[in-house]
């Protein structure tokens, strides 16, 4: 019989089978299928014989296989980048039901594990396309997130997972102050805003959201659209900037934050805290009086020191002003440097407090923080600089210092700050995080001599002395985990080399600044 088109109708069903992975429809004995492995399936209809459809038989779980099996206790299973859905959360307790995009190695995680200890909180799906990320989520969560492009992923796969919150962390590169700074024209940030297309149409919306960006994404026409998406789809919003050393990390890592939750629903600072609504209590378009942008923690049981200072450091915290995090960043102007679109940003901020840097305008830091010194955060032995290991393993090169000595930022043991890791660190030293030293020293006067021996006179050999380095080493992966306020389980696949364990950690987020915000988040109940 032939086809509308011309093309007989069992060879368009044969091509669609062969698309399934299914052989192509043939007459056989029905023993002979027995045999090969395959079932019988019998087609029947119009007197016609009875015809039988050869499958492909499955073949038998393999050991991997079996590991990822899910229950109802564990999290999705995973099997070359692709997780178990339909089954996946519907033994899940009706409690928190988390989707996780952007994952990477599972900072976001771990923030919803200290956020709800108890076990009612389940990552019931996670995505992330940087392979070596996806094996250090594995290697820890014992599921491999979904290996696909958001962009592509259709609403109906998002409903499947029947997820009550999202957690997003999308790519910062179109936001960064040293990068482009192309916002929505960037291809990076289209993911992003598929994903904001897609929340309208969803039979199963999350009640409950979290966004993570860098400093300078509260001021880009991405962010706009996301507000806007959240007030349209019946959503609350609050945003902060906040830095680990808020809750007394001595860690410089300020980024943006936003968390909402759907309309009706309760927050922990309740009716203290201006509503994102029009006059009549409607959500809508982005309104210009909505809430400034926070830049003190939120009101969480978590939002204390004593929770992300190594135990035996509590009682050592000192007094300081996370000042990178007090001054509202504008968008840069054509032309215009980071320098000079940061020395702006303060001059306005400064007239707007009366003079003060740290006044009491809208969104500024009002109180100072107790913050520990980055001792409890270093790995054992750190402080033998002879013997230990750690300075011969991530030594700095004194080329590198030389070639980095106006931007080397070396601190001890007994500082209480530390800069920001970013995915270069290790490969570079300019601009890409803190280096540790045995002793103070100031680069920016270093002539760049990297002679130990001096012949001369005393005097000489004194003048040589200060100006020679001491030595330097990178903070390891271990100590920079430590910093991130990863728990001491989390590890690396021994595969995954020094560089890639930077740069993953130079992508991941502090655990210390999203847990208090996902327990402030989840917290429907409001408090007096």
């Amino acid at each position: 019989r032939v086809g509308t088109q011309g093309r007989p109708r069992a060879l368009r069903r044969d091509l669609r089978r062969r698309g399934l992975g299914q052989l192509p429809v043939r007459r056989a004995p029905q023993g002979a299928l027995r045999e090969a492995g395959g079932g019988p399936e019998e087609v029947s209809g119009g007197g016609r014989p009875r015809r039988v459809i050869a499958r492909k038989a499955a073949p038998a779980p393999s050991a991997c296989r079996r590991s990822a099996v899910m229950s109802a206790d564990a999290p999705p299973a995973a099997k070359r980048g692709r997780t178990e859905e339909p089954a996946a959360t519907a033994n899940l307790p009706a409690a928190v039901r988390a989707l996780e995009f952007y994952c990477g190695v599972g900072g976001l995680h771990y923030s919803l594990q200290r956020a709800r200890p108890d076990g009612d909180a389940r990552v019931v799906g996670a995505f992330d396309i940087n392979p070596n990320a996806c094996d250090v989520y594995e290697h820890n969560f014992g599921t491999r997130p979904i290996a696909n492009s958001l962009y592509a992923v259709p609403a109906a796969r998002l409903d499947k997972f029947n997820s009550n919150l999202w957690l997003m962390s999308p790519p910062c590169q179109p936001f960064t102050r040293q990068g482009s700074q192309r916002d929505k024209a960037d291809a990076r940030a289209e993911s992003f805003l598929r994903l904001l297309d897609l929340l309208p149409s969803l039979k199963n919306k999350p009640s409950h959201v979290l966004v993570e960006n860098v400093v300078g994404f509260e001021t880009s026409e991405t962010r706009e659209t996301m507000l806007e998406t959240l007030c349209l789809n019946g959503f609350e919003f609050r945003e902060f900037i906040l830095s680990p050393r808020m809750f007394g990390v001595p860690y410089s890592r300020p980024r943006y934050f936003c968390v909402a939750k759907t309309k009706g629903l309760k927050w922990a600072d309740g009716k203290d805290e201006e509503k994102n609504a029009d006059a009549d209590g409607n959500a809508g378009p982005v309104q210009p009086g909505r809430p400034p942008v926070r830049r003190s923690p939120p009101r969480s049981c978590l939002s204390h020191p004593k929770h992300w200072v190594p135990r035996g450091y509590e009682d050592d915290l000192e007094r300081a002003d996370p000042t990178e995090a007090t001054v509202p960043r504008p968008r840069r102007e054509d032309g215009q440097t980071a320098a000079q679109a940061a020395a702006v940003a303060k001059a306005r901020h400064e007239l707007s407090s009366g003079g003060d840097p740290l006044g009491v305008s809208p969104g500024s830091v009002t109180a100072t923080y107790g913050v520990a010194s980055l001792r409890g955060f270093l790995e054992p032995g750190s402080d033998d600089v002879d013997s230990s290991s750690l300075w011969s393993e991530h030594a700095v090169p004194i080329a590198e210092l030389r070639k980095a000595k106006l931007s080397v930022d070396a601190v001890l043991p007994n500082d209480r700050k530390c800069n920001c890791f970013t995915k270069s660190y290790g490969k570079f030293t300019k601009g890409t995080g803190s280096f540790l030293a045995e002793k103070r020293f100031d680069f920016k006067a270093w002539d760049g001599d990297e002679e130990s021996e001096v012949r001369g006179d005393v005097a000489k050999e004194n003048e040589k002395e200060k100006t020679h380095p001491p030595r330097v080493r990178y903070f390891s992966p271990r100590e920079v985990a430590n910093i991130h306020s990863f728990p001491a389980t989390f590890a690396f696949p021994e595969r995954i080399t020094t560089a890639q364990r930077f740069a993953l950690l130079g992508n991941s987020l502090s655990v210390a600044c999203v847990a208090p915000l996902l327990e402030y988040l989840l917290n429907d109940t409001e408090e007096a």
